[in-house]
């Protein structure tokens, strides 16, 4: 596309041929037709249901009329056509690099009063080191994220793994504030791959009707990472001290280094023919057009009609060699010739995304969820560690469960329902489906968030019993997984062809906001007092839920305004097959 629409209104591309020329200009009369002035089509909108049976384009062998989007190659090692059990050994390193990752930076968080005593580090110490490392991990990805683009996700992933353990063995030895301002910055940069590089994994492999089941997949695994390690984590430290949970941890993930390098597969893989939507469908082509079925390794082709004349294959099937097992270990040459190298173009790129509205709305959302989170880590052990509930390390630990089936319960809103409730908002305007339509999960998190603040903090403050303060921290942890699992799949439906770089922005957005509540959540409780903190936090959470509702209304609309310079930008980066 040397502009997605030249100055005669004429539509070229060079991104795939004669099928997705034909896509544009049925899509430019589509809109022509529907008296839009800006006839491009709008990124994220896309016909995900194949209601009358009439695209040429393959589909979900399980649900038929369900369109795949995106579009596979015919290549067997391309991540889209991977046999299940390919894609399931892949998810599951995925999921552990993030559980262990999680583990890795939370691990001490039940422990940082035993700290505090042996180090002579504050608590206020500790908590602002950790808002540090979550500053890095934001930021770090733009070092990580476009790293994996141009070379690979093995490689970024073992380095960061290894690295990471590595940072944990210091970390035991830490004795000034200084040192662990210090192993808290480059772990965050480490680390920085499960703020990232894990999403783009999951949209490399698995099609937009079940991403939002996958990301919920992956949120269970980060927030169980993040608060199982402290439960682990306070019993070490009763029975052997606090730095064990260093060493314990730091040889888990030594194992799980050697273990990804020979089981996880890389799933970057450059298409050269990439057609990210379907062709919307008209009435009076509908008898000629060609439906196929996804089989997971190949498509069968049918057609409606074997002898109608001009009826071209979607895919024609090649001969491709497939990588033996050796060659999928390599940590090198895993990029595609003709993929454009754009580290640095893509750095400033993810800059760039700052000034569509779709990021904003996106990087707010997912940043006010790890806002809470710090608010809640940061404030635990004094809450419950001191009086009246007087908590040992053990006991604040075991107090993580009730943030597991918190999380567990939000994943499941913001994941699997989410996609059920994407596909049956999609049947009802004729296969249409939007990103937005997921954003309606936002009516639980509006009731939970301020539900679980009024008991947690005001609860507490009023010295409730314990078991209340405990439920409070359930329902706050019922939001965790539903705001950014929902705000990184949002940002993914409505900017595909710039996912890598459009989440490393988003990312960027959530963890300056993390940092900002993490460095202020004691002066704030100590000035405020804890109930007020709450209260305030309840009320900001109800605000930013609620712009869900306003996004609902104006999101479309939105990203019909950044159109031409979204497509703009994905022609001029070369990112069309990225």
């Amino acid at each position: 596309m040397s502009g997605p629409l030249d100055s005669g209104g004429t539509i070229e591309t060079n991104y795939g041929g004669k099928v997705y020329t034909e896509y544009l200009e049925r899509l430019y009369h589509l809109c022509l037709s529907a008296n839009m002035q800006d006839p491009l089509p709008i990124p994220g909108t896309v016909q995900q249901v194949d209601v009358d049976h009439t695209l040429r384009l393959r589909h979900n062998k399980d649900q038929q009329d369900i369109v795949l989007i995106p579009l596979p190659s015919s290549h067997p090692d391309d991540p889209l056509n991977w046999s299940r059990y390919r894609k399931l050994l892949s998810s599951f390193c995925q999921m552990a690099w993030c559980f262990f990752a999680a583990a890795l930076i939370s691990g001490l968080s039940s422990s940082y009063l035993l700290i505090s005593q042996d180090t002579g580090i504050s608590v206020a110490d500790l908590s602002t080191g950790n808002g540090i490392m979550y500053l890095f991990m934001g930021w770090g990805t733009l070092l990580t994220q476009n790293l994996a683009q141009d070379f690979g996700r093995r490689p970024v992933l073992l380095v960061g793994m290894l690295g990471s353990s590595l940072m944990q063995i210091w970390s035991a030895y830490v004795t000034s504030v200084g040192e662990w301002y210090a192993n808290r910055i480059l772990l965050g940069i480490l680390v920085s791959p499960q703020e990232a590089l894990i999403e783009l994994c999951i949209a490399d492999i698995h099609f937009a009707h079940d991403r939002g089941f996958h990301m919920g997949i992956y949120n269970w695994t980060l927030w169980c990472g993040a608060f199982l390690s402290p439960i682990a984590g306070g019993f070490v430290a009763e029975r052997f001290g606090w730095r064990w949970i260093q060493y314990i941890l730091a040889i888990i993930c030594l194992c799980f280094t050697v273990a990804t390098f020979f089981c996880f597969e890389d799933t970057m893989f450059f298409r050269q023919v990439n057609i990210q939507e379907p062709i919307f469908s008209t009435p009076e082509d509908s008898s000629t057009l060609e439906s196929s079925r996804y089989t997971g390794d190949k498509m069968e082709s049918e057609s409606k009609q074997p002898d109608s004349p001009g009826v071209t294959p979607v895919v024609a099937e090649e001969s491709h060699q497939i990588k033996t097992y050796a060659q999928k270990l390599k940590l090198w040459g895993l990029r595609h010739p003709s993929q454009p190298f754009n580290f640095f173009r893509s750095i400033i790129l993810s800059f760039r995304l700052l000034c569509f509205p779709t990021t904003i709305f996106s990087g707010l959302l997912v940043g006010s969820i790890l806002a809470w989170y710090n608010v809640l880590g940061g404030s635990l052990a004094e809450v419950l560690g001191g009086a009246p509930y007087n908590f040992t390390t053990e006991e604040i630990g075991l107090t993580y469960f009730a943030s597991v089936i918190g999380v567990s319960v939000g994943c499941y809103f913001s994941g699997w329902l989410s996609d059920i409730l994407a596909i049956r908002l999609a049947r009802r305007r004729h296969g249409i489906k939007e990103p937005e339509d997921r954003l309606w999960m936002f009516l639980i998190p509006l009731l939970a968030h301020p539900l679980g603040c009024l008991l947690y903090g005001v609860g507490a403050s009023h010295h409730i019993p314990w078991i209340g303060v405990v439920i409070g921290m359930a329902f706050i942890c019922i939001t965790l997984p539903m705001g950014s699992g929902l705000a990184i799949t949002y940002i993914i439906d409505s900017q595909k062809e710039l996912a890598g770089e459009s989440i490393v922005t988003v990312i960027l957005i959530r963890n300056t906001i993390g940092f900002a509540f993490a460095y202020a959540v004691n002066p704030m409780i100590t000035s405020m007092g804890l109930q007020n903190t709450f209260i305030l936090i309840a009320v900001l959470g109800m605000v930013f839920w609620s712009g869900c509702l306003l996004w609902i209304k104006i999101g479309k609309a939105a990203r019909t305004s950044i159109a031409k310079s979204y497509w703009n930008l994905v022609e001029s980066h070369g990112l069309a097959a990225h």
